[in-house]
């Protein structure tokens, strides 16, 4: 990210920047990092995100001293280092005083300053006071865009609470005329990946840019990811990570760890407390890692299972400087969560056409939604040209509407009038379809999709039909009155 600079670069291309392979920079002495610096501020956190390793973590919580901070801070500008973002394994908003680490490291002539938070502790007077001594940016970690997915995937319901801190975030904006950025970021897991219209039609109006990250075993702490947590989309074999070549990550002990998300100490390469930060920067241990990586050779680090996506076990890279000596993988906790919200809010299939809304649509939704999180997977323009006329609505145009209905949680592409591929994909505990399709041509494609649901204990909820009214009804009556 040695390129970018500054509060005007786009923040999704600073993101593919740093998740790019970016060969140039492979080098036991790369130039010291311009804009990649984390400092950890604290590694206490308010929220127990089900993909991150805080909900785990042994290590003892602290803030870091802030006369080292300062220090290291100096340093690091010294070297070259003009961007710096306050946070790591924790959430910054917990330390009291988060505004005069802003303050000096503006101060120092840090050019862009910036944090990131779930949101739920940046209140008005807080938010002011991080504005006022300076900050360039914030972004708030915003993973799910619908309530109750939010408090199973943070594991506190304080949806409601951090949209108003984000709609502050913007009011005193205008009101103070400062020209900071707000950002929105979701990280994305399977229960969202489908969900990124919903994203940008909830925070698009109180934020500068929404943007979106594929969920994975951050640090190499959180394999049991690939298991429960995975995106479907996300197809790649292996992570790509410029991080100990481009990236300063300082935690709250004063340590430089090759992770900027080190929840256990087990990846740290130089104690600041005791070494500068220039000497740990080319040291010895660092320069090893660097090797490691470029030959492909982790074995032993954390970091292998992270790259490899797998479970790798891992020693620390630096014994006396870790609490535990070896990382023992846990997934009871994670399995556990998923397998309580997934018995409470199962998935449920609806599938439908919906060219024009009517009563009949919303009395399947309303049924659907008392059985768990709906899903409505509507068929594409080309789906309903198989069997029928065109549509009136473009698929677009009927997301939009069927998004906007109360109990819809999200809204995917039925391709075919098959219903195999989207059931197998999604694997719903439920389907809902009216009872229409008991008798005639679609009585096949019924008795297919009791088989396939059956392969893991799902089932078909038929409601009666609605009587009276349906699309092509209400089209031809349409047209008969001109």
């Amino acid at each position: 990210m040695n390129e970018l600079s500054g509060k005007d670069v786009d923040l999704q291309e600073r993101v593919r920047l740093k998740t790019s392979q970016r060969t140039e920079l492979y080098s036991l002495t790369p130039p010291f990092p311009k804009t990649n610096f984390l400092m950890e501020v604290s590694n206490a956190c308010n929220h127990a995100c089900i993909f991150c390793a805080h909900q785990k973590m042994k290590r003892k919580v602290r803030n870091i001293d802030k006369k080292l901070a300062f220090n290291i801070l100096q340093q690091a500008y010294d070297l070259g280092t003009r961007e710096v973002g306050f946070y790591a394994t924790g959430e910054p908003f917990i330390v009291s005083d988060l505004d005069d680490y802003i303050r000096e490291a503006k101060r120092i002539g840090y050019t862009y300053v910036y944090l990131t938070s779930n949101g739920a502790l940046a209140t008005p007077d807080k938010i002011r006071r991080v504005v006022d001594a300076g900050l360039d940016s914030i972004k708030f970690s915003i993973n799910a865009p619908e309530r109750k997915l939010y408090e199973f995937i943070h594991g506190r319901d304080d949806f409601d609470v951090v949209v108003e801190h984000l709609k502050y975030l913007g009011e005193y904006r205008r009101e103070s005329g400062k020209d900071y950025k707000i950002y929105v970021t979701g990280i994305l897991t399977k229960y969202t990946e489908h969900m990124q219209d919903e994203y940008h039609k909830l925070f698009d109006h109180l934020c500068d840019q929404v943007v979106f990250k594929y969920v994975y075993n951050q640090g190499g702490y959180m394999p049991e990811i690939e298991t429960y947590l995975r995106c479907e989309q996300d197809t790649s074999p292996r992570r790509k990570c410029n991080l100990p070549f481009d990236a300063i990550s300082v935690t709250c002990e004063g340590y430089l760890s090759v992770e900027n998300a080190d929840y256990e100490d087990m990846l740290i390469v130089a104690d600041l407390n005791k070494t500068s930060l220039k000497d740990g920067w080319y040291g010895e241990k660092m320069q090893d890692m660097r090797r490691r990586f470029m030959e492909d050779k982790l074995e032993g680090t954390l970091c292998d299972g992270c790259v490899h996506r797998c479970l790798k076990q891992g020693k620390p890279i630096i014994p006396e400087l870790s609490d535990i000596d070896e990382y023992v993988f846990d997934d009871s906790l994670v399995k556990s969560r998923v397998e309580k919200f997934e018995k409470e809010n199962p998935l449920v299939y609806v599938p439908m056409a919906v060219d024009i809304v009517h009563p009949g649509h919303i009395n399947i939704i309303n049924i659907a939604s008392r059985y768990g999180r709906v899903m409505v997977g509507l068929f594409t323009d080309e789906a309903i040209q198989s069997y029928k006329n065109k549509p009136f609505m473009t698929y677009e145009q009927r997301k939009t509407v069927i998004q906007n209905v109360k109990g819809v949680t999200e809204v995917v592409p039925q391709l075919t009038k098959d219903y195999e591929d989207n059931l197998r994909k999604y694997k719903p505990k439920y389907m809902v379809h009216g009872t229409d399709w008991r008798e005639g041509p679609l009585a096949e494609v019924r008795q297919k999709a009791i088989d396939i649901l059956a392969e893991w204990g799902g089932s078909i909820i038929e409601p009666d039909y609605t009587e009276g009214v349906s699309s092509s009804k209400i089209k031809k009556e349409i047209k008969e009155r001109g």
